[in-house]
């Protein structure tokens, strides 16, 4: 595998890495299919070492990367049972964490799932621009756009970072359900991270947390490349500082997905702030005991 994410690479808590190239559910713009492609190979130009937190990733964590997943061509509700057959009958969710590089946003739905079977108090942190809780969206129920009213059916709470489109529907059961939690981007911008951390902490309490983190929750001056661009996102250094505030040693991080990277050709920046991304959030959460991380 052509990538810093490697079978021979750390040491400590493996961290088992599954590209899953489909973008069948899309409905902008194209090129998500080569978003893990795109984050591996970015990952060999990303230092692991991490100046801020003063440790290097490489140190307590070690990669497998899985041979990239083939999406069935029948579309995204089989892509959905074929990927969580995979996970459910060739894994423990109790000892297998998976970071799932999408794809479209349709692909965190199969993970999801195959860590709520196990943990019933399982909390999604979402990261995007979009809400995506669209009870059906371009005629399919395993769309992109309705990846996470799917996983409402699955009892699961969700906590929403950055939303800032959204139609009236969405908009209504935002207002209506108790267990979406949504902070809006215009909230996020005139917050600090270590206050919307805190809040994020009191509605969690000690469940076990999964992340899922749709790049376009990002501002399209760090992350332009994905399918679906929203300006006013949250600002990279926001959500770098949010992780080291919101791990206070209580919450376990099962797993995580980050997907809708849509490669610019001739351009690195977005998949370079992916891989970031994906470095900080492992980082701050190893190290949640720390007293470097302890921010009371």
């Amino acid at each position: 595998m052509y990538s810093k994410y490697a079978d021979d690479e750390g040491q400590g808590l493996e961290i088992i890495v599954l590209p899953v190239p489909y973008e069948g559910a899309i409905s902008y713009g194209s090129g998500t299919r080569e978003g893990p492609r795109a984050i591996l190979r970015a990952s060999l130009e990303i230092e692991t070492w991490d100046q801020e937190l003063g440790y290097d990733l490489l140190d307590i964590v070690k990669f497998r990367t899985l041979e990239y997943f083939e999406p069935p061509v029948e579309g995204p509700k089989m892509v959905f049972q074929s990927l969580y057959s995979l996970l459910k009958f060739g894994f423990d969710p109790s000892k297998h964490f998976f970071l799932t590089i999408g794809g479209d946003h349709s692909v965190a739905l199969a993970p999801i799932k195959f860590y709520r079977d196990f943990y019933d108090n399982l909390y999604v942190i979402q990261v995007d621009a979009h809400s995506d809780l669209r009870s059906c969206f371009q005629q399919s129920k395993y769309s992109h756009g309705s990846v996470m009213a799917r996983v409402r059916e699955f009892n699961t709470p969700i906590i929403q970072l950055g939303i800032r489109s959204l139609c009236k529907e969405e908009s209504q059961r935002i207002h209506d359900d108790p267990m979406i939690h949504t902070f809006f981007a215009w909230d996020i911008i005139n917050t600090p991270p270590e206050i919307i951390a805190r809040d994020v902490r009191k509605i969690i309490k000690d469940s076990p947390i999964y992340i899922s983190f749709d790049v376009d929750g990002i501002d399209p001056g760090a992350i332009p490349g994905t399918g679906t661009p929203e300006p006013g996102g949250i600002p990279f250094l926001w959500i770098q500082d949010f992780w080291r505030y919101l791990f206070k040693g209580k919450n376990k991080l099962v797993g995580m997905d980050v997907c809708e990277l849509s490669p610019i050709p001739n351009q690195v920046l977005s998949e370079s702030c992916a891989v970031k991304c994906i470095n900080r959030i492992l980082t701050s959460y190893l190290l949640q005991s720390s007293k470097e991380l302890d921010f009371e």
